[in-house]
């Protein structure tokens, strides 16, 4: 479990994770499921240490505020499951009190298909980047 993968091709992460690629940098890339509920997932492309982990998750919760203001969801989870999935990552979930699984969680659920989603997180993730 936890395998740390350092192929960050948009074809491998599509691959293995079967869902979108949106974006990388020198840490990680994120992905995206097309979900009527705005999913991101954290690939890290290195082990996770201490210091490289308050690294990432202070830069998640930075993005979900963005993400957040740009109207993407009111509330917002940050998970490492990674049950089924044995590639180390990280799931950044945006939340609304009227989405299909509130106040319950999403895993395991069949849920809406939106795949207008994945152009709006790009859009969005290049200009919160952008201005990084």
């Amino acid at each position: 479990m936890d395998i740390i993968i350092t192929d960050h091709s948009p074809e491998n992460l599509e691959d293995k994770f079967e869902n979108h690629f949106l974006y990388q940098n020198s840490d990680y890339a994120i992905m995206c499921e097309s979900t009527e509920i705005p999913w991101l997932q954290f690939i890290p492309n290195r082990p996770v240490t201490p210091d490289y982990a308050g690294q990432l998750y202070a830069e998640m919760v930075a993005l979900a505020e963005y993400l957040r203001s740009e109207g993407f969801g009111e509330h917002y989870n940050i998970a490492k499951i990674g049950n089924k999935l044995s590639y180390y990552h990280i799931h950044l979930v945006m939340r609304n009190q009227n989405d299909q699984a509130w106040p319950e969680t999403i895993w395991g659920l069949d849920l809406k298909e939106d795949v207008s989603v994945i152009e709006r997180f790009k859009t969005c993730l290049e200009q919160y980047f952008a201005q990084a």
